[in-house]
């Protein structure tokens, strides 16, 4: 076999195995732009400061010890639609990368909430099944290298994409134990993708034009068997209520989980019009870190709401590791366990106005937020705002809110791309509808 075949043979195994060996790593709350904390339109345009409000059916998502506040029985389903931009920079790396657009549509959340009585104590059971991570991201970019041999140029051409997404179906439950406490319990079984048979799709194609032929490298990876469990905790506590005004505190408590994982990954090369195949089975776990969060709902009278959260996570032991070799790395660009990740501290306030009208209720409502995530470096200070509205009738509720998220010059090598840097814009729109019975 020629020296030159052969070097760039081991240049190509180079690139792919950078390329798909990181590709676990790339979890959604991480490398894309992290799904809200619960769900829900209203709750999303008071800019997710919904701890210790949390008084509608999508309690459970955000704080399962606020669903003794329900009343009667609440059907709620929520749709989303989420568009994302990636503005890269490539740096000095030699990489030509292009801007990235993502858009898709989910159902984002489903939920069943039913209250009654035990032994005179006002209780309330759920059932809700919502999205936690959106998988969905695009990266394109191009690559010139030079032969050091006979200093002849290659020119190759990478794109990435990956779909898909893990939901997580959720029984909780809540109790009223003192006249002005109540406690939840939620217990979140992580499955795959609801409407599919995997959690999320990764395919990478590498095109090299060389001055003898143009080989590709088609990779597929499935990932799919999604299994984890985690418990939230939460209770909410009336501090001071005198006329129409209320107090409330509420807090919240995530516990840490460990998910297993199948990967099947199928690659095809095509090497100077030979083609060969490779077909490998892989299981893994990750360890995600357990997470903490409190806020204040101040309720100035019947129409005027005001609230404030801050949560805390900790990411000091999230890992993950391969289940044949053992080997362990960070799950952000697949890095040794050595690199430290600084916890995250979020904090969000908001706000909700009703105007009443004979039969229906109109709300106004706004939010702002700094919601940053981890990096291998410093963290990525994202940044954001929302509002939203609707119109409530005796039986019905309909929301709908905007969210614009921001963050700039995050680390491109959370993706696996070293010394580069990118800008994120993100738009969200939650469309909810609630059904009283």
């Amino acid at each position: 076999m020629r020296p030159r075949y052969i070097l760039f043979m081991l240049v190509l195994t180079f690139i792919f195995m950078q390329l798909t060996a990181p590709s676990f790593a790339q979890e959604t709350t991480i490398n894309a732009i992290p799904l809200p904390i619960g769900s829900g339109a209203r709750a999303l345009g008071q800019g997710g400061a919904f701890i210790a409000v949390a008084d509608d059916a999508t309690a459970a998502s955000w704080n399962p010890g606020a669903l003794t506040q329900l009343e009667r029985p609440e059907l709620s389903v929520v749709g989303s639609f989420l568009s994302t931009h990636q503005d890269f920079d490539p740096g000095d790396t030699g990489f030509s990368l292009g801007d990235e657009d993502v858009s898709r549509s989910d159902l984002n959340y489903f939920s069943i909430a039913y209250p009654f009585k035990v032994f005179g104590k006002n209780l309330v059971a759920a059932l809700s099944y919502q999205q936690k991570f959106d998988f969905h991201m695009k990266i394109d970019f191009d690559q010139t290298l030079v032969n050091p041999l006979d200093q002849s140029i290659t020119q190759q051409e990478i794109d990435f994409e990956s779909k898909g997404g893990v939901g997580a179906l959720t029984p909780a439950v809540s109790m009223l134990v003192l006249p002005k406490l109540s406690i939840g319990v939620a217990v979140n079984f992580y499955t795959d993708e609801f409407f599919g048979n995997f959690a999320w799709k990764e395919k990478t194609q590498v095109i090299v034009a060389n001055p003898e032929s143009i080989d590709t490298i088609d990779a597929n990876s499935t990932f799919k068997n999604f299994q984890a469990v985690n418990v939230t905790t939460g209770l909410l506590l009336d501090i001071w209520e005198k006329e129409d005004k209320r107090l409330t505190f509420g807090a919240v408590y995530h516990t840490p989980y460990r998910a297993t994982v199948d990967r099947v990954t199928d690659n095809v090369f095509i090497i100077s019009s030979e083609r060969f195949s490779d077909h490998r089975r892989e299981s893994f776990t990750v360890d995600y870190p357990m997470s903490a969060g409190a806020g204040f709902g101040f309720r100035y009278n019947d129409a005027l709401l005001f609230s404030m959260d801050m949560t805390w996570t900790d990411w000091s032991e999230f890992e993950q590791k391969n289940e044949d070799t053992e080997e362990k790395s960070r799950p952000l660009g697949g890095v040794s366990t050595d690199r430290e990740i600084d916890d995250t501290y979020a904090v969000r306030f908001g706000t909700e106005y009703l105007i009443f009208r004979q039969k229906i209720i109109i709300p106004i409502r706004g939010g702002a937020f700094y919601d940053p995530r981890p990096s291998l470096d410093d963290l990525i200070d994202i940044y954001g705002f929302s509002i939203g509205s609707g119109i409530t009738f005796k039986r019905l509720s309909i929301d709908g809110a905007y969210q614009f998220r921001w963050a700039s010059d995050a680390d491109g090598e959370d993706f696996g791309l070293t010394d580069t840097h990118f800008d994120i814009t993100e738009h969200l729109f939650l469309a909810s509808i609630i059904v009283y019975f």
